[in-house]
């Protein structure tokens, strides 16, 4: 006999069929769960009456190293038909790890065309191998218990759930006291805003593992701040929800400290740069303000005639005497420089017959002085482009020093070229004298700074041993070399060869300043506080058909430019009341455009950068070569058509 059985009776022995088989059975729907049968609650530790649990809320049971898989493993099944089988763990809200073996497929479309997965899930706790999992935990606590770094991890809602012993080392706290708190009770204020935002950024990006950690300051049991680095790997659900946190944090307190001591370090040597600096520039200054007067005024005797022989041989030692002491200030700047790597090459074309023949007339009279022959051989006059003046440089070192070195006989300056296979022309300059020689065992060391090839050499000829030294360090820079031969008795000859290119210009500027006069009648203001320094400005520009007027300090310059006009302003650089920097820019602050040349004894770079940012057009050094001021006077005056209109604004 067939018994009518109702469609709820059905439905109720079909469930009923489904848990006697001990498994949990569930229906989802566009990620969302949609049914489960009554043992899917037992199974995750859950209450039937707390509602349908979420799919968030199942992929925060999952133990944190299987959530990924899991999260995967779904995603899989709504783009296949294939079933999916998934071995993973689940934790109770109680802490208890259980092993679930699950089964899923995603069926057909219903009539609504809606794709749902249905499944199973079975524990399968007491069927997993109990040794394997027991080894494997063994191994990671081994791990996490002897590293120097703490492990920890952090379940979202729980805290700490499992910290290693190096906590007492990192944090003064043991394991057990650490248990249960929030991580960022343990961070320093001003650290954990920026540590949430770079978590919410990889969790947007659902980026479980980052190759870039980040450094914080924690807490310490007794108050204290230790620096910290971390790189966390995030347990991220399948609906993009953070639900574990696993870290590795490191103690670079030690590494902070020594960061700390090198920047204060390097501040330190910044700060005795600056310092070096300074004094080097204060020296420069306060050197070559006198050394102003002493040559400027030993060329004025010397040039008016009148003196007998031996006044002219008593102001030609103080002429000497004062251009050796400039050769030395000089000398040590150039090298403070070059060790600092702030020199900079300046190349423009240049011909190297002008090269020579310039260096041998600037030492033809100190020659002719010893009755040495000094002369000059030159190839073909090639135009090349490079640093002339370092090149001169150089070559007037050598130069100097043969003529210095040399009693009786000659010196021989050669200059040539040769190609090579790149396209670079080098330039090889040999200077060979009669002189002392040098001894083959110590040509090396007279590269060394502060060094002569025989200690007794500066006592008899003075110097600073840096010449060499400086040549050296600028062929260096422009990628030359220098060398030295002598068999110790009949002189020596210094060489150096260095890369260039050859110039297609064909017209080359005055490898010096020009000494021709100004073409017409100036009004020239000149803004200086040390009263020699005016009288001999004043003697200068004297024969210059040149009207000066003179003023004391910056803020008279200032007055002074505002109710005359003039073709040119010498402004100096320290002054007192006001500046040379600070006058220029109040000068241009009032529209006044009369060009304005620094006569000063600041000749760094730095401060020849000043002079232009301030707005001079043009910078003449102290001590004064008088064919420098000429030029300046004649090259940066004011032109004749703009003085009138001046003029004429200056009366109204």
């Amino acid at each position: 006999m067939t018994e009518h059985i109702s469609e709820a009776e059905s439905s109720s022995i079909a469930l009923a069929a489904l848990e006697s088989s001990g498994a949990g059975w569930w229906r989802v729907l566009d990620t969302e769960t949609a049914w489960c049968s009554p043992r899917m609650y037992d199974l995750f530790g859950l209450r039937p009456e707390d509602g349908l649990p979420t799919i968030d809320q199942l992929y925060r049971l999952y133990h944190p190293d299987d959530a990924n898989l899991a999260s995967r493993s779904l995603m899989k099944l709504f783009s296949s038909d294939a079933p999916t089988t998934l071995r993973y763990r689940a934790v109770h809200p109680s802490g208890e790890v259980r092993q679930h073996l699950s089964w899923g497929r995603c069926q057909l479309p219903d009539a609504e065309g809606r794709r749902w997965l249905a499944g199973m899930v079975l524990d399968v706790t007491d069927h997993v191998d109990d040794a394997t999992l027991i080894e494997g935990e063994r191994a990671f606590r081994f791990v996490a218990d002897h590293t120097s770094d703490m492990v920890v991890r952090h379940r979202m809602g729980a805290g700490l759930t499992y910290v290693s012993p190096a906590s007492r080392a990192v944090f003064g706290y043991s394991p057990s006291e650490m248990l249960g708190k929030a991580p960022a009770d343990l961070v320093a204020p001003e650290d954990v805003v920026r540590i949430r935002a770079l978590l919410a950024q990889r969790i947007a990006r659902r980026e479980a593992v980052s190759a870039e950690g980040y450094e914080y300051r924690g807490i310490h049991k007794d108050g204290h701040l230790v620096w910290l680095e971390a790189n966390p790997r995030l347990v991220i659900n399948g609906a993009g929800a953070l639900t574990e946190i696993v870290d590795v944090v490191r103690d670079i307190s030690a590494r902070k400290q020594a960061e700390a001591e090198l920047h204060a370090a390097r501040l330190e040597a910044e700060a005795a740069s600056r310092a070096k600096s300074e004094f080097l520039a204060n020296m420069s200054h306060e050197l070559r303000t006198p050394l102003t007067s002493i040559l400027g005024f030993s060329r004025l005797i010397g040039a008016g005639g009148g003196l007998s022989e031996g006044d002219k041989g008593y102001l030609d030692l103080i002429r000497s005497a004062g251009e050796t002491l400039l050769t030395v200030v000089n000398d040590i700047l150039d090298f403070s420089k070059l060790e600092a790597g702030a020199l900079t090459l300046d190349p423009e074309p240049f011909s190297i017959a002008a090269l020579g023949e310039g260096a041998t007339a600037l030492l033809r009279n100190q020659a002719e002085a010893k009755g040495l022959a000094l002369t000059c051989e030159v190839g073909d006059d090639v135009r090349l482009t490079g640093d002339v003046n370092r090149l001169r440089q150089v070559l007037l070192n050598l130069l100097s020093n043969a003529v210095k070195f040399t009693e009786r006989g000659s010196v021989r300056l050669s200059l040539a070229t040769e190609e090579r296979a790149d396209g670079s022309t080098v330039l090889r300059v040999t200077v060979t004298d009669t002189g002392v020689g040098l001894d083959p065992a110590h040509i090396d060391q007279m590269y060394d700074r502060f060094t002569q090839a025989d200690g007794s050499v500066s006592r008899k000829f003075g110097g600073t041993g840096l010449g060499l030294a400086i040549s050296r360090r600028l062929l260096d820079i422009m990628g030359g070399e220098i060398g030295a031969t002598s068999d110790g008795a009949t002189g020596s000859t210094f060489w150096f060869r260095v890369p260039l290119v050859r110039s297609g210009v064909e017209t080359l500027p005055d490898a010096e300043p020009s000494g021709g006069a100004p073409a017409r009648p100036l009004r020239v203001l000149l803004a200086e506080d040390n009263p020699a320094n005016r009288t001999l400005i004043a003697a200068l520009v004297g024969s210059m058909g040149v009207s000066l007027d003179t003023v004391e300090n910056g803020e008279e310059a200032v007055q002074a430019a505002a109710t005359a006009a003039y073709d040119l302003i010498l402004m100096d650089m320290q002054m007192p009341v006001m500046d040379g920097p600070a006058a220029t820019r109040a000068i241009r602050a009032s529209g006044d455009s009369t060009p304005i040349v620094a006569l000063t004894a600041n000749v760094l770079p730095e401060q020849i950068e000043q002079c232009r940012a301030a707005g001079m057009q043009g910078h003449v050094a102290k001590p004064i070569d008088p064919r420098a001021l000429m030029a300046a006077l004649r090259d940066y005056a004011r032109p004749a058509h703009e003085k009138a209109a001046a003029t004429g604004a200056a009366a109204a």
